[in-house]
């Protein structure tokens, strides 16, 4: 196929280079409105030719890729569209699916056909240059068909989502939008919220406490880093379903607040467990048998030292749950945080680490 990726930042660059990689892809075409960004996804590779000129990207295309913010989707799709083949497909990487593959749909006018999708994978970082090739793999993609799309249009995508590594799944553009508000839109805001707190609790009352953060904070506040203007269009289109599910948690959180004013001790046990059983049930690695126990490990200055450390814990057939880095002031030190399942591998990983020459500081629970 010849795909033409319109919008050369982050996802569409690596997208870019992963179906450069593929097969199943004869030639990768690349169109920005920011020159600079068009410049840079060609430097890296991620294109194999690049144009200034929209309708250019679109001719004889086989699938165009709208990797553009949802705010512009109807205006290039409506660029694009009369210059796309007749039964080529048009798609999209927005987090955002219903009023967007109407959008889409609209622009299109029963010429070419309309595949929403959104990759459910991307980076704190912005801009081609911090693109990968591997960004999708293992990821959801969710493709949003409506009743007018064809099944090959349909199959012609699946074809180049899972030539990326990406599991293809299929839902409908409505139920897409609920969705990703609860596991996607919700969270960003929750860490946004949670993020500021802490920011304005330091300058009101004490400069050290975010000198306090630990793993736990951080990963939670993660994606907090992400692009505002990004997620400020995101919320825009998506408000409705946003506002539901934020509706569903405020009255979640006034539940949490009233369990612990009277500190109903069995209802929270009831919810911590049963959130427990269901974080360790998420599909994809499975769950986790046991205990989590976290080990702290100093980083040496030295190359190879954390393939060093994860391989000394791997080598002894313990599974690493979950791994962080935490980054001394200095930017030069840090920490890494494995977790790994029960106190006797957390031991058996302590001992084989210290015996290796690294300092384990603590075993936290």
């Amino acid at each position: 196929m010849k795909v033409a990726i319109i919008g050369t930042g982050l996802i569409g660059a690596s997208l870019g280079l992963a179906l450069r990689k593929s097969d199943q892809v004869r030639t990768v075409v690349g169109h920005d409105a920011n020159n600079a960004n068009l410049a840079a996804a060609l430097t890296k590779g991620a294109l194999d030719s690049a144009t200034t000129n929209l309708t250019d990207a679109a001719d004889g295309a086989d699938v165009v890729v709208l990797a553009v913010p949802p705010s512009v989707i109807e205006e290039v799709a409506a660029a694009v569209a009369p210059h796309m083949a007749e039964g080529a497909v048009l798609t999209d990487v927005g987090s955002v699916k219903q009023d967007v593959v109407a959008a889409m749909e609209r622009a299109a006018a029963g010429r070419v056909q309309v595949v929403g999708g959104h990759p459910m994978a991307g980076s704190h970082e912005h801009g081609p240059e911090a693109a990968i090739a591997d960004m999708f793999v293992g990821a959801t993609w969710l493709l949003t068909p409506t009743p007018s799309t064809s099944d090959d249009a349909v199959e012609r995508i699946s074809t180049l989502v899972t030539a990326v590594g990406a599991q293809v799944v299929v839902v409908d553009p409505k139920a897409h939008d609920l969705l990703v508000a609860v596991i996607s839109h919700v969270p960003q805001l929750t860490a946004t919220t949670l993020m500021t707190l802490a920011a304005e609790r330091a300058r009101k009352e004490d400069a050290r406490l975010l000198l306090l953060a630990g793993g736990g904070f951080r990963d939670a506040t993660r994606v907090a880093a992400s692009n505002p203007e990004m997620w400020l269009q995101i919320c825009r289109e998506n408000k409705d379903a946003i506002v539901q599910v934020l509706d569903e948690y405020a009255a979640r959180i006034g539940q949490l607040r009233m369990m612990l004013h009277d500190f109903d001790s069995e209802r929270l046990n009831t919810l911590l467990t049963d959130a427990r059983e269901a974080r360790n049930a998420m599909p994809g690695k499975g769950g986790v048998s046991g205990q989590l126990v976290e080990l702290r490990v100093v980083i040496p200055d030295s190359p190879g030292a954390i393939a060093n450390i994860t391989s000394t814990v791997s080598g002894l057939d313990i599974n690493i749950e979950d791994i962080g880095i935490d980054h001394a002031p200095d930017g030069q030190r840090g920490q890494m945080r494995l977790a790994v399942s029960g106190f006797e591998a957390a031991q058996k990983a302590h001992d084989a680490l210290s015996e290796g020459g690294y300092e384990v500081l603590e075993i936290a629970s």
